[in-house]
């Protein structure tokens, strides 16, 4: 079985300590409680959900999508967690917007003609991690954040929650298990990587 697991930097295992790449992040985590699947690592650092940033438009995650189900179309299970990058302050969006917007992505991923080689994918959301309570008090990429950042962050796992009712699809609440790391109140430590990675895997099995 193939699991494609689709986010941003706390996807792709962005250690706040030194910038490098956890070892133990919740994608390999999740590999080592199930040796007998595949996961597949599609997590990028800036990764939005609809924004394009003008300082790199890549990242825009809904312009990417379909090449990465092109590339991974015998995927049998998605793991969806984005909406971080969304918060940031330049872009001035609420929680709703940011649930809009894993709607889009939901529908795509829901869309049979996308996927060649078999059915549908199950499709598991998991809406991110909380935005640490004092990263106003905090320099370097934290300054790209502000007060709505945090109350909208507090407001996303709701937002997101009832758009994937909507579509019919499994929902988690990341931040019920990890949370951000005191370092920059962004990305998680091993630790909370680790959290994450066993409320994953008691989700899908």
């Amino acid at each position: 079985m193939q699991i494609l697991c689709i986010g941003d930097s706390n996807t792709w295992g962005y250690n706040p300590e030194n910038g490098l790449q956890h070892k133990n992040r919740w994608t390999k985590v999740l590999g080592d409680l199930l040796p007998e699947h595949e996961i597949i690592e599609e997590g990028m650092c800036g990764r939005t959900v609809l924004t394009v940033d003008s300082y790199e438009p890549a990242w825009c995650g809904i312009h990417a999508l379909p090449g990465i189900i092109q590339a991974h179309n015998r995927a049998d299970i998605v793991i969806l967690m984005l909406g971080t990058n969304e918060l940031k302050a330049e872009f001035k969006h609420n929680a709703m917007y940011i649930a809009e917007g894993i709607g889009e992505f939901i529908k795509m991923l829901q869309n049979p003609d996308f996927w060649m080689y078999k059915k549908v994918p199950r499709l598991l959301v998991v809406s991110p991690i909380l935005l640490g309570d004092d990263i106003l008090e905090k320099d370097g990429i934290c300054t790209q954040f502000d007060e709505m950042s945090l109350r909208e962050s507090k407001q996303m796992a709701g937002a997101i929650e009832n758009i994937c009712k909507q579509y019919h699809v499994e929902f988690m609440d990341g931040a019920k298990y990890a949370r951000a790391s005191l370092t920059d109140a962004i990305h998680m430590d091993e630790e909370n990587h680790i959290k994450l990675a066993y409320a994953i895997y008691g989700k899908i099995t």
